[in-house]
């Protein structure tokens, strides 16, 4: 049955009401997620810059430039300390190698010396043998005589500083010449150098054969104690004689602010160039550098002035 007109009106606004508010609701409900979905961009985009901006300002530093050395030597090492004892190895090359040390031998034997001084008094008087006087290799200001009269200090200083091997005998005939090399072998026990071997005080090479032989990183060790127990023997080596010597300690430069400490040198032809050089820097460090098996006298300073460079720029 037909509905009314009124109720047929009233039925048309009803479903016009309902569309109507659908219809806003469509709107507002699509207004609503347009701006949800630009709100979450523009969070997104705040939130990607409040994380990328630290990022971006981030400093990649890179790692620090580590020079390169390259040494004809057989074996070195470079060590540096602080006065606070902190010590760096910043430079070795077969620091275990054992290779014969020719004349930095008498820094054993100058330590031996000055561990025995109710043997050797410095101002003992010592009549100067004939296979002391015998010794090869003897430099100018060390060449002694037979019969001569020396002090113990003054053989120490001439063994140090021009590396007598006149000197260096006759202070070990004092004690006796085994009972001397006994006592430095003792001593490289002591301090622990596992790889050293002594037999006798000079640093020559024998006549069968042997020679007194080391690492480059004992005579580190030997060279520390030295500094710790008896300093006096590096101030030696660098005590101006009547001449200067050649190819030593003194040939070789330092950079501005350095001091050098002292050092010593050492020749043979089955040791080749040898030296050790102790040298404080200006900003507080102490370098050791030691140096074995170089191929002769003259390139010891080159090989040490590598050393050096690389110390200060590494």
């Amino acid at each position: 049955m037909p509905l009314p007109p009124k109720k047929r009106a009233k039925k048309r606004n009803s479903v016009a009401r309902r569309w109507f508010g659908f219809a806003v609701a469509l709107v507002f409900g699509g207004g609503v997620c347009w701006a949800i979905d630009c709100g979450q961009v523009k969070l997104e985009n705040y939130l990607y810059a409040q994380i990328s901006a630290p990022i971006r300002e981030i400093v990649i530093v890179s790692p620090p430039f580590r020079p390169t050395m390259e040494l004809e030597a057989k074996a070195a090492l470079c060590s540096r300390a602080s006065a606070a004892g902190r010590e760096k190895m910043i430079f070795e090359k077969n620091a275990d190698e054992i290779l014969p040390i020719a004349s930095l031998t008498k820094l054993m034997t100058a330590r031996v010396v000055l561990e025995n001084p109710e043997i050797y008094n410095p101002s003992g008087i010592v009549f100067i043998s004939a296979a002391a006087a015998g010794q090869p290799d003897v430099p100018v200001s060390g060449n002694l005589f037979f019969g001569e009269i020396r002090t113990v200090r003054e053989l120490l200083d001439l063994m140090l500083f021009y590396s007598s091997n006149d000197a260096a005998w006759a202070l070990a005939e004092l004690m006796g010449e085994n009972e001397f090399v006994d006592a430095m072998n003792r001593a490289a026990g002591e301090i622990g150098l596992s790889d050293t071997e002594f037999f006798n005080a000079t640093g020559l090479d024998l006549d069968d054969g042997r020679f007194n032989y080391s690492t480059a990183r004992d005579l580190l060790a030997l060279s520390k104690n030295i500094l710790e127990f008896h300093p006096e023997i590096f101030a030696t080596t660098k005590t101006p004689g009547f001449y200067r010597t050649q190819n030593g300690i003194f040939d070789f430069a330092l950079w501005e602010g350095q001091t050098l400490v002292g050092g010593k040198t050492g020749y043979t032809e089955k040791a080749g160039g040898c030296m050790i050089a102790v040298f404080d820097g200006a900003n507080g460090w102490r370098y050791i550098g030691v140096l074995l098996g170089s191929a002769n006298a003259e390139s010891r300073v080159a090989e040490m002035q590598k050393i050096v460079n690389f110390s200060n720029n590494y």
